[in-house]
């Protein structure tokens, strides 16, 4: 885990999405008496020193914004922007928050993302690139070019639909 060590990396969590499959905003999720937003806010800065919210806009009032201003909602635009901004970067989408401290460790030593999430781990200015280029060719998902690392699946739930929020809400509370 050298570059949390050296303090080289920052955690990025990617709440700017449409949430379109769940029909409302996921990351104003409760999780008890919390949003979604603030639980994963503070479940990652016991890890990280530094902990950034990617969104279109401000709406659970918390501090370290970082404003997505593209049209499209997809998050590799996001990506590019805070790669060049903070150069080694920790991502995880708001809706994912299962993720254990041993795949976060696994992911940080690794220098990987998730085989099976590509917006799941770690990225850094070297990736810029093949990001840029990907774009180029009209493909948006970060995975292609990059090394990735298999996570548990159960670990990678994610909130699409209200049915997923019922059935795992509890659990997620649980781990508090």
């Amino acid at each position: 885990m050298g570059l949390l060590k050296e303090n080289k990396i920052v955690c990025v969590i990617l709440a700017g999405g449409k949430s379109s499959r769940f029909k409302s905003d996921k990351s104003r999720l409760k999780i008890g008496s919390k949003t979604l937003t603030h639980y994963q806010y503070k479940k990652y800065s016991k890890i990280f020193k530094k902990v950034y919210i990617s969104s279109k806009k401000d709406k659970w009032g918390l501090k370290n914004i970082v404003y997505d201003k593209y049209k499209l909602y997809t998050p590799i635009f996001a990506l590019i922007k805070l790669i060049q901004k903070f150069n080694y970067i920790f991502v995880i989408p708001v809706d994912v928050p299962l993720l254990s401290q041993n795949s976060i460790k696994k992911l940080l030593k690794t220098e990987t993302i998730s085989c099976n999430s590509p917006f799941i781990g770690v990225y850094s200015r070297k990736d810029l690139k093949f990001l840029k280029n990907n774009i180029k060719k009209g493909n948006l998902s970060p995975r292609f070019g990059k090394k990735c690392i298999e996570i548990n699946e159960k670990e990678l739930i994610n909130l699409n639909y209200k049915n997923e929020y019922n059935k795992y809400r509890f659990e997620i509370k649980k781990l508090k």
